[in-house]
């Protein structure tokens, strides 16, 4: 009897992993179909901000590609940014947006930052902004 009931939890063990490991290879699958996007503008330019100054610019994009576009994530090169996009999950011919956050807190000078947007596609997209930070607490002399 107990020989029985450990071929049975045996079995249903590995019967449960497996469904796991196909639910597993099929999110993977779809994760390595190629898709492309474009945006209709890689670049803003803020002009020129006052220390303190938070802004936030939209990018706009276009599912261009045959198959579904799947983001998995946006990154941004500076802690002065924050960046959020609209949907996970973009149909062919959709469109959808990446609204970025900056705050000039504490910064000055020339600024260039970037953000990079992870999908199913070759490689990631970079998108960029600009700005001149005027600081009057910070005042360099030379």
């Amino acid at each position: 009897m107990k020989n029985m009931l450990l071929t049975l939890l045996v079995a249903f063990l590995f019967s449960c992993g497996n469904r796991n490991e196909q639910k597993s290879k099929a999110t993977q699958q779809e994760t390595n179909v190629i898709t492309e996007f474009e945006f209709s503008k890689e670049m803003h330019n803020f002009g020129s901000l006052q220390a303190g100054e938070i802004v936030v610019f939209t990018f706009e994009f276009k599912n261009s590609g045959e198959n579904n576009l799947l983001i998995q994530k946006v990154e941004t090169d500076c802690g002065c940014m924050r960046a959020e996009f609209s949907k996970e999950n973009v149909l062919p011919g959709e469109s959808g947006i990446i609204e970025v956050e900056f705050d000039s807190s504490g910064l000055w000078g020339k600024q260039f930052k970037t953000i990079e947007v992870y999908a199913n596609t070759k490689k990631p997209k970079q998108l960029a902004i600009f700005a001149e930070v005027l600081n009057e607490e910070i005042e360099i002399k030379y």
